[in-house]
């Protein structure tokens, strides 16, 4: 491909022409087709799956974070479609030692795309690098002349999301999990912002990226019943849906063919004499739960149960990783709990796909007893594999189970009753036979992934048909992690918006009944808490039952950040700084009439600027935000307090000099070759302006962060 061509695709998909070119060398070396056609086409010929976290490969190594039913689901998929003869390209991120590209199959490929260094990044914490990655994976659609994308978890949606956006292409999207359905698994209350808030699981990032890419997609599929279902409850929203299971592997459906006793040698275990649990050691798996079954089964009938042992596969108790910790600590408890040995439980690492089709076979039965679990694809496995199953009624896959029939299924939460099903069902002459054959037949007739890419492929198929293609729906780019500056709480920033509140509460229950949105805008200085106080109210407003939504006042200054501030080097060159800071930098009359629009109940959506600091500040003219079920709109900006529109104006009492020190680690740490004495310069400046617009306010915010009415 010539610079001539390369350099019109850069313009048309507004991308930066080195990644075209780093990617286009990356076709040509592994001999992947480039197509740059990109007329309409009524079947998905070619398609971009999405899943960018995760250790990858053929097949995804085991035991690993990150790595697992995701990624085998990914995989597979993509094989059955490849098999269809589809083109296929599974994009993932890179990091060492993995080659940046590998042929999985015929018409199958591997592509890692470079995003945030060369190390492992956990899921949790990728949310920052998705605008980069959301670029690699573009320039490979671009190239690929994608008909289709399909986005996976938050991170894959979202990139997803961007890619049909820019090429004008139809988007399903899987979430695999929500990040609602894991708050709740771990009894953390939905509606307290401190959960929302936590470094640990990054629940807020997750949550806004989650409704963004499902808002914007042309389809979803669902995993399970409890997804559209927890959608609709908590968000209130519904989407264009199905519910499709996930599959097991060809190697458990096979093993009852070529079953290798030899291989329990190894273990030291007997065919029919052993319990198994495989998988994540996450606290919604709730493997201490199985280790109580298996106790409480003991205690129940220590004859029927004498040498049969207990087999975990997984984890890592020598070295836990950070979310098995605790994991780790109650399975100890609950080894102690019941005087259970090393000889009584079995812990082995984890197992490449054979061998977990071994043990699964030659099990008395699987246990699983998640506290969460949205689908569950190790018991598909252990049914293709013909093992009798016990499965938490949490499971997803229990829509497709009739206890008793196809598996046990039992209460997590209840290891006494559930040991009871199992020594029953032990009792009874044949009864695990007969659940294991019927398991099977289910697995047969369902969870096979020729069947599942089958009818993926027919979804895909029909929204090139019929997605509507010309719709704006980048949701994502007004999220504050997209756009490059999320708000970092502290409990000063809590203190102000529970002070707040009910202040805001009660202008929202005016507002409603008068068919209104409450518009409560906080300006202040520049490092004051605004953009925190505001993000924190969002989910405060939840425990009243209120929905709020963010609009980042920033957006709207008429330059994007890097550009104002060239432009505000200039004016300080020429000695006329103190004429160009200051309200004029904005573009308040756009946002004057967005929020007159907004306070309207009947509008649903409004359009706002937006840009991305990561991606060069670049600007965005036009990006949707949902307003459905939305009662409070909050709006951060310094010189918010002169906007006409609003409910509630709060002001942020603040001085510069007296933070002087942070304000200066922040902006050095987003441009170190700054010059810091132009930038008091130009806070100086802002702080005389701000300081006459406290009498407009309706609230004070103090500087101890006290709320007072002016």
């Amino acid at each position: 491909m010539d610079d001539r061509r390369l350099e019109a695709l850069d313009l048309k998909r507004d991308l930066f022409r080195d990644l075209l070119r780093e990617y286009h060398g990356l076709f040509r070396e592994h001999n992947i087709p480039v197509s740059l056609r990109t007329r309409k086409t009524g079947r998905a010929r070619r398609i971009v799956m999405v899943s960018t976290h995760g250790y990858w490969g053929d097949p995804p190594p085991a035991g690993v974070p990150d790595t697992g039913g995701q990624t085998y689901y990914v995989l597979e998929v993509s094989k059955a479609w490849a098999r269809q003869g589809r083109q296929v390209i599974i994009v993932a991120r890179h990091f060492s030692p993995y080659p940046r590209v590998e042929r999985l199959a015929k018409n199958l490929w591997l592509i890692r795309i470079r995003a945030g260094g060369d190390q492992f990044v956990r899921k949790e914490d990728i949310y920052p690098l998705v605008p980069q990655m959301a670029e690699g994976v573009v320039a490979v659609a671009s190239l690929f002349g994608a008909h289709a994308v399909m986005g996976h978890y938050a991170d894959g949606m979202v990139c997803a999301l961007e890619t049909g956006e820019r090429l004008g292409i139809p988007v399903a999207v899987i979430p695999h999990s929500l990040g609602i359905n894991k708050v709740l698994s771990l009894d953390l209350d939905p509606d307290d912002p401190g959960t929302w808030f936590d470094g640990q699981y990054n629940f807020r990032i997750r949550e806004d990226f989650e409704l963004a890419a499902l808002r914007g997609a042309d389809f979803e599929i669902a995993n399970t019943l409890r997804e559209p279902y927890i959608l609709k409850k908590y968000y209130g929203y519904e989407f264009p849906h199905t519910v499709m299971p996930a599959g097991a592997g060809t190697p458990f459906f096979d093993i009852s063919r070529d079953p290798h006793p030899e291989v329990l040698e190894q273990y030291g275990l007997t065919a029919g004499r052993y319990l198994i649990y495989f998988g994540r050691f996450s606290e919604a798996k709730n493997v201490p739960g199985v280790v109580k079954l298996f106790g409480e089964a003991r205690r129940l009938d220590p004859r029927l149960m004498k040498e049969i042992r207990l087999v975990l596969v997984g984890g890592s108790p020598d070295h836990p990783l950070p979310e098995e910790v605790s994991v780790e600590e109650d399975i100890e408890s609950a080894i102690a709990e019941y005087r259970l040995t090393a000889h009584d439980v079995v812990r082995l690492p984890s197992q490449p796909w054979k061998i977990l089709a071994i043990l699964e076979h030659h099990c008395l039965s699987y246990i699983g007893m998640q506290l969460m679990e949205p689908f569950g694809m190790g018991v598909a496995e252990s049914m293709a594999a013909s093992a009798p199953v016990v499965i938490s009624r949490e499971a997803g896959i229990t829509k497709w189970i009739h206890d008793g029939r196809e598996a046990i299924v039992v209460d997590p939460e209840d290891p006494p009753a559930a040991a009871r099903k199992l020594i029953e069902a032990m009792k009874k002459e044949g009864a695990l036979e007969r659940i294991a054959s019927g398991g099977r037949r289910l697995a047969l007739g369902t969870f096979r992934w020729k069947s599942i890419g089958v009818r993926q492929g027919e979804i895909m198929d029909s929204l090139c048909r019929t997605a509507d293609k010309g719709r704006e729906r980048a949701y994502h780019r007004a999220a504050f992690t997209w756009r490059g500056d999320p708000p970092e709480v502290k409990p000063r920033h809590e203190k102000a918006a529970r002070g707040l509140l009910l202040h805001i509460v009660e202008r929202a229950q005016k507002a409603r009944h008068a068919k209104k949105r409450a518009i409560v805008v906080l300006g202040g200085e520049s490092g004051a808490g605004k953009s925190e106080i505001a993000e924190y109210l969002r989910y405060l407003l939840r425990s009243e039952k209120m929905r709020g939504v963010t609009i980042a006042g920033d957006a709207f200054f008429r330059l994007a950040p890097e550009a104002n501030h060239r432009a505000r080097l200039d004016a300080y060159a020429q000695e006329r700084l103190e004429q160009y800071v200051g309200p004029g930098e904005v573009d308040l009359e756009r946002l004057d009439a967005i929020l007159k629009e907004a306070a309207d109940r009947d509008v649903g959506e409004v359009f706002v600027p937006s840009d991305c600091r990561r991606l060069g500040s670049r600007r965005y003219p036009r990006v949707p935000v949902s307003l459905t079920g939305a009662d409070v709109v909050l709006v951060d900006l310094t010189y918010g307090l002169v906007l006409k529109n609003v409910t509630l104006k709060v002001f942020l009492e603040s001085d510069y000099r007296e933070r002087i020190a942070a304000v200066k680690k922040r902006n050095l740490s987003r441009d170190p070759d700054q010059d810091f004495a132009f930038v008091q310069k130009v806070l100086e400046i802002e702080h005389h302006i701000i300081q006459e617009m406290r009498e407009a306010a309706d609230m004070i915010v103090t500087g101890c962060y006290e709320t007072l009415p002016r």
